[in-house]
């Protein structure tokens, strides 16, 4: 296999154009095979790189997920004003919706799985869903309570109910068919989230 970046010397800039390769790489590795069978030398091959080009890079598998789990979190769209807190929060969850049926979701099911036993791992998840999800919903509340609303609950308890709710699904259902978080799961998350204000 050829390196693309076959002569380099050393000292030189990084080629940035194969960090999208290689980070794609890992989530579809990831979504595929799980946490356990990802390997160094797998990601090289189906990014079409070598060894050495992805060590220079990320050094460890722990600096690879680092890279996709920012790949994660970049997915979290910029938050919209819907103008009512149930609209925002629907909003959030056809975003998550949207971004979590497919690879991305299967590659969380799979890292979330493994981070129980692995506290740098759990850290990694945490920083890829987790936060992001929380750091949202503090908007979201926050912007509800300016326009009069009361908006009390906890963004982080919320924040858990949400993830838990899409992860079990994905974990537990078939969801590339658009069923991840069905109507009937996001009424009982509004009433949790929003009921007794």
């Amino acid at each position: 296999m050829a390196d693309v970046e076959a002569g380099v010397t050393r000292g030189r800039p990084l080629n940035a154009d194969l960090t999208p390769a290689i980070v794609d790489a890992v989530l579809s590795l990831l979504a595929e095979q799980g946490y356990a069978q990802l390997t160094t030398a797998a990601v090289a091959k189906r990014a079409g790189v070598s060894t050495a080009t992805l060590y220079r890079r990320w050094p460890s598998k722990r600096d690879l997920l680092l890279a996709a789990a920012g790949q994660i979190a970049e997915e979290e769209s910029a938050d919209v004003d819907s103008g009512t807190l149930e609209d925002d929060l629907r909003s959030m969850f056809a975003h998550k919706r949207a971004v979590l049926s497919g690879r991305i979701g299967a590659v969380l099911v799979a890292l979330a799985g493994e981070s129980a036993h692995d506290p740098e791992l759990g850290a990694i998840v945490r920083a890829s869903v987790f936060d992001p999800t929380r750091d949202r919903l503090e908007w979201i509340f926050e912007r509800a309570r300016a326009r009069g609303e009361q908006a009390t609950r906890d963004p982080a308890a919320a924040a858990y109910l949400i993830v838990g709710a899409i992860l079990s699904r994905i974990a537990f259902d078939d969801v590339e068919d658009g069923s991840l978080l069905p109507e009937s799961d996001v009424a009982m998350l509004l009433n949790a989230i929003m009921g007794g204000r």
